[in-house]
């Protein structure tokens, strides 16, 4: 056809001729000598006709994209989950590498307890999914509510023991030889963290099954069961205290260090299961009177309600997790200010007090978390542009990922202008709380994501296993290469940068500037020795170790501009604080 359009006539052959190969040869060449010559003896006629086909052929793939590119749910949902995780994780890298040694420390306690919370969440919901539906399915209110305080007195059970053989406690039991205790310190509290937050989800479960079935009625019902769960906890506290104490008394009537981290660390996780379940149950009554619809067990509402917020409702909800904030410090304030009457009261009045004190701490720290989280929940869902629940999860995540980040340059500089006050401990306790607030923005909006994509994934393996099964199985084995690596590297780091002296900073960036001056060229070998000089000096300062070392008699002695005099290694010792201010510039004159 394009002969016959550049003027070229066929030339009509045999088939034999035509299959010859000398006469294929002699026919291209003949092809090759006229193209030209009809190429520009034709061109004057048909140049019109052919910009106009290039034109239309161009067009083309423009016109056929507009028409098989189709918007669906899932194309922008995975649009927008690509695009704000390359942004995110960049964002975490400039984090966790930033300058200032306590934006490093917030920003790996936040990646961590985002972690916790992450890996938490999708396992209570995995097992919880298969007992619904294999248990609990077909039964009345009351069978629920029973299945589900179950389920509670499992996790807090199982929670109890694996704590007792993390912690060494029951080691004797197994070997006679006491494990190394940094290596239990991570252990423990790997898995006091994961066990304390699963249980916090099966304790909002438990508590919220009651709320659901028997006191819906009216929001002020449903406060009730946040009165039951306060004593329920509390008896079952007390009973597990005693079981400790039995077990930590029976073998030589002393407690020794393992056993004192197993009652401090069992503890301190059922603060957070009290605070996290209780808090909850709380905003649910807060939103049940904002809206007039109770959210169901998990906090979730149908898309028809969840859209339909009235900004004021929003304004409210976001209110309320301020006025969280704000109470969160009275038991910090109470604490500090009646520290000397407290201590005069006997010691298990004592104990008990500042049980209560801490649970109503965490109560606030993550009643403050769960206003926040509902309340950009139902900003997001009244926006136009988001119009299904798989979306709206992922822009959440997102969304709160970045606020949490970029608010730790906002704590860093409360604390360092003292915004919580002149109280060391004070500040450094609502730094922490804050920090926990902020890891349970993050995971459980990430866990949303995640649960909604383990749910379909799962359903489209329904021809070969149960969904709930696969859910499970998938759930599972999330946290197994999750959980890990966050033991293994995020926690260790964090809890290295938590506990890191003074000493311990100024000596590591001294190091760092050390490095820099033997790669300069420009700086000479005298400069060298005394910044390594120096740097001694700061090691000796963080090991707290004599100039002298182990050589008796031997007096270390170093010659200045100013004479000689006896190097001591208490002078100028850098005070000891948890708050690195000026850290950054103070390295820049540690080796000059």
């Amino acid at each position: 056809r394009q002969l016959v359009w550049f003027g070229w006539p066929p030339v009509v052959e045999s088939p034999a001729a035509s299959r010859s190969p000398q006469r294929a040869y002699d026919r291209g060449m003949e092809t090759a000598r006229i193209a030209p010559a009809g190429a520009r003896r034709f061109w004057p006629q048909c140049s019109k006709r052919y910009v106009a086909v290039v034109v239309a052929l161009a067009m083309l793939p423009a016109v056929t994209a507009e028409e098989e590119i189709k918007v669906t749910a899932t194309a922008r949902a995975v649009s927008v989950m690509l695009l704000g995780s390359i942004g995110f994780q960049m964002l975490l890298f400039y984090l966790v590498n930033w300058p200032d040694r306590d934006i490093q420390r917030y920003s790996w306690g936040v990646i961590s307890q985002t972690i916790s919370i992450f890996c938490a969440v999708l396992l209570f919901q995995g097992f919880n999914g298969v007992i619904e539906e294999y248990i609990i399915k077909d039964g009345g209110p009351l069978w629920e509510v029973t299945v589900d305080m179950a389920q509670l007195v499992f996790w807090l059970t199982a929670m109890q023991t694996v704590l007792a053989l993390t912690s060494g406690a029951l080691q004797e039991l197994f070997s006679d030889v006491k494990p190394e205790m940094e290596k239990v310190e991570l252990n423990v509290k790997s898995w006091s963290v994961l066990f304390s937050h699963t249980t916090g989800f099966a304790a909002i479960n438990a508590w919220g099954s009651l709320q659901q079935n028997l006191f819906a009625e009216t929001p002020f019902t449903t406060l009730f069961p946040i009165v039951i769960g306060w004593f329920g906890l509390i008896l079952m506290y007390s009973g597990f205290d005693n079981i400790r104490e039995h077990i930590a008394l029976a073998d030589d009537g002393e407690k020794d260090e393992y056993e004192k981290m197993w009652d401090e660390e069992t503890e301190d996780a059922e603060h957070d299961v009290a605070g996290l379940s209780l808090s909850f149950l709380t905003v649910q009554s807060i939103r049940f009177y904002l809206c007039g619809v109770l959210p169901n067990q998990e906090g979730g509402e149908k898309w028809e309600i969840l859209s339909q917020h009235k900004s004021s409702e929003v304004i409210a909800l976001l209110g309320s997790g301020f006025g969280f904030f704000l109470f969160s410090f009275v038991p910090l304030m109470i604490e500090s200010r009646f520290h000397h009457q407290l201590h005069s009261l006997p010691h298990s009045l004592q104990e008990k007090l500042k049980r209560v004190i801490e649970i109503l701490n965490n109560f606030c720290t993550f009643g403050n978390a769960w206003c926040f989280f509902f309340g950009m929940k139902w900003f997001l869902a009244s926006v136009d542009y988001i119009e299904e629940d798989a979306l709206l999860n992922v822009v959440l995540a997102l969304l709160l990922s970045f606020i949490a980040f970029l608010f730790i340059f906002v704590l860093d500089k409360a604390l360092d202008n003292h915004i919580f006050g002149h109280d060391e401990h004070i500040a450094n306790t609502a730094a922490e709380k804050l920090i926990v607030a902020l890891g349970i923005l993050i995971g459980f909006s990430w866990e949303q994501s995640f649960d909604s994509a383990v749910g379909v994934v799962a359903v489209g393996f329904e021809d070969t296993c149960p969904p709930l099964i696969t859910k499970l199985a998938m759930s599972v084995l999330l946290v197994v290469i999750v959980f890990p690596a966050w033991r293994l590297y995020i926690l260790k780091t964090e809890r290295g940068l938590s506990d890191e002296s003074m000493e311990a900073i100024v000596l590591k960036m001294a190091a760092g500037r050390h490095h820099e001056m033997f790669m300069d060229r420009e700086v000479d070998e005298h400069a060298l020795d005394l910044a390594h000089l120096k740097m001694k000096h700061h090691r000796r300062a963080f090991l707290g170790t004599s100039a002298t070392g182990a050589t008796e008699g031997l007096r270390h002695l170093q010659v200045t501009m100013s004479g000689i005099k006896e190097v001591d290694s208490n002078a100028n010792p850098v005070s000891k604080s948890k708050r690195s201010t000026g850290v950054s510039e103070l390295a820049q004159s540690l080796l000059a």
